[in-house]
């Protein structure tokens, strides 16, 4: 399996407790994405800093791999306040080095949106 060496370095992120912890906080902010919440594009930094508002945020590299039918996390979860991730994606975005990521205000049960970042857009589902 290829590894991944894009650990979000110039966030300014807390760990998570464990690895399982990690994972399980991606595949909660994945399955909202994939319930086919409608997607609204967000126009500019300003604008993502009002959909993520909430003080702290989970940020996940967006990577996945499949084993059979069985998909596998392989990129990092951390815990972010999200002026740190506006920054951050702010940062990125002059580099020219913006990968995907969700990003979603911290939550215990499941995410009320997520934010999806990539190269080609940036865009807010809200679950319902």
């Amino acid at each position: 399996m290829m590894k991944n060496h894009y650990t979000l370095q110039a966030l300014v992120r807390a760990e998570l407790a464990s690895r399982e912890e990690e994972q399980r906080i991606y595949f909660q902010m994945r399955d909202a994405v994939a319930a086919g919440a409608p997607f609204q594009p967000i126009a500019d930094m300003e604008a993502m800093a009002g959909v993520l508002q909430d003080d702290n945020c989970y940020v996940a590299h967006n990577v996945v791999t499949w084993k059979g039918r069985t998909a596998v996390f392989g990129g990092r979860t951390f815990r972010a306040t999200a002026a740190d991730v506006v920054a951050f994606l702010r940062g990125a975005m002059q580099a020219g080095d913006v990968r995907p990521l969700l990003i979603a205000p911290c939550f215990s049960a499941r995410p009320d949106r997520v934010v999806l970042v990539d190269e080609d857009q940036l865009g807010v589902y809200r679950v319902r």
